[in-house]
């Protein structure tokens, strides 16, 4: 499942996930990933150069196909909306106002605080993560599949120095949130860093 989402353009992606959810759903899925869509227009991932929303798609994906969470349209639409407030203009309230206090909690649980003074972004990114131990069992699960769809998409995005960096925080950081709340994604999260490792 994992390795074919990676073959798939925004489209096909897109059906394949709407496929699933369907159109009714509450929250609503379609209202998020058109959401979704507005606020990060424009933006492209670091490294292959993919429209934003191929990231925002696959972990919406993730978390339906591997994480099982098809019942869970509140999770769905975290997913979708997790970097809105961190990256684009989109106020988390407003996501609130539109999708209910649960997908605000998770938008606001999973957007990174600012650097202090003096911080780098690893300190500051287990800073985040320590925090977020003390969130939802829901929020763990969209970091991880938010995190996994990150271990599998990395290449060229990163130096050397912050992949290492990278690979320590998914270690130190996500995989103790993950290990309570989801075996499958525990697993895909350990053999996703092995392998990055392995190829370093």
């Amino acid at each position: 499942m994992l390795n074919e989402i990676y073959t798939l353009s925004a489209d096909e992606l897109e059906k394949r996930m709407l496929d699933q959810v369907g159109t009714s759903t509450w929250p609503s899925i379609t209202d998020a990933l058109e959401c979704a869509k507005k606020a990060h227009e424009g933006q492209v991932r670091k490294g292959s150069g993919d429209p934003y929303i191929t990231h925002l798609l696959r972990t919406a994906l993730i978390l339906l196909e591997l994480a099982e969470q098809k019942h869970n349209a509140a999770v769905i639409c975290a997913g979708l909306l997790h970097d809105v407030a961190e990256d684009t203009g989109v106020d988390v309230n407003d996501i609130e106002d539109q999708f209910g206090h649960q997908v605000g909690d998770m938008v606001r649980a999973l957007t990174h605080p600012p650097l202090k003074d003096g911080e780098t972004k690893f300190e500051r990114n287990m800073r985040y993560l320590e925090h977020l131990r003390w969130e939802g069992r829901d929020s763990h699960i969209v970091k991880s599949a938010d995190r996994l769809d990150n271990l599998l998409s990395m290449e060229g995005a990163f130096t050397p120095e912050r992949r290492e960096e990278y690979l320590k925080e998914s270690e130190e950081g996500v995989i103790p949130l993950v290990l309570a709340s989801n075996t499958a994604l525990y697993h895909a999260l350990q053999d996703a860093i092995a392998t990055a490792r392995n190829a370093s």
